[in-house]
């Protein structure tokens, strides 16, 4: 299971959603998250049906999820995920969601977006 936390990987995440205009700054030094976003990172990472993804929070109210980029509507599935989410208890975290391409974060560990929605 990818689970990257090195300092090159946030300093790479942060740059690209601050110049996309998303304010998400992952936490530094080993975040802790509830065990409510460790079932939650789980169950996306698990239940995946098309191909394997993977699913990281950055804060408690944003999550990154790295799929492949051709069998996926990175648009619907972040609508999915936010479905998901609202259906978990997280319906009033208005979490954020980062969909981005899972090839170029495992290869070059850079984040290229492919949609981006707020859970409201």
């Amino acid at each position: 299971m990818w689970k990257t936390r090195s300092a090159n990987f946030s300093t790479t995440i942060s740059i690209v959603l601050l110049s996309s205009g998303l304010t998400i700054l992952p936490a530094q030094a080993g975040p802790e998250f509830s065990n409510a976003h460790k079932k939650i990172e789980r169950a996306i990472e698990t239940a995946a049906s098309k191909s394997p993804v993977d699913a990281m929070w950055l804060r408690h109210d944003a999550l990154l999820i790295a799929v492949d980029k051709d069998k996926t509507n990175a648009k619907n599935y972040a609508k999915g995920i936010c479905e998901f989410l609202a259906e978990n208890g997280f319906a009033t975290q208005h979490t954020s969601i980062v969909i981005a391409d899972q090839a170029m974060l495992r290869k070059r560990n850079q984040v290229i977006k492919l949609s981006e929605r707020r859970c409201d």
